[in-house]
């Protein structure tokens, strides 16, 4: 490798002292190696991500397990039966909480007016 010539003057000519050559040499070999160190980066990241959405799947696939585990072996009629008795205690339960908000109007309001409107 070659100090480069800075300034050439008709008797003299002015060239890299080694700190510079150093610094270009370096600044190539960056340079050649940016694709390949962005490359990898990327490829480490990929890697992580992969392992990330392994876990998240394995854990994923251990809940699923758990609430099916329970209904393996019945009929589809035991299964439709099970799932009617899921929707009633649904709606049981939707209607109890309705029931609980007017309930708590009611009161709020009678608060309210016992006390002459002044809240």
């Amino acid at each position: 490798l070659e100090p480069r010539v800075l300034r050439q003057g008709i008797f003299t000519k002015d060239v890299e002292d080694q700190a510079a050559v150093a610094k270009r040499l370096s600044q190539a070999v960056n340079d050649g190696f940016a694709g390949t160190v962005a490359m990898a980066s990327q490829s480490a990241q990929n890697a992580k991500r992969a392992r990330e959405l392994q876990k998240t799947m394995d854990s994923q696939q251990k809940r699923l397990q758990s609430v099916t585990e329970p209904f393996k072996g019945l009929s589809r009629e035991q299964m439709t039966e099970i799932l009617m008795m899921a929707q009633r205690f649904k709606q049981q339960n939707q209607e109890k909480e309705k029931q609980q908000r007017i309930e708590r109007e009611k009161q709020r309001q009678t608060r309210s007016h016992g006390m002459g409107g002044m809240i």
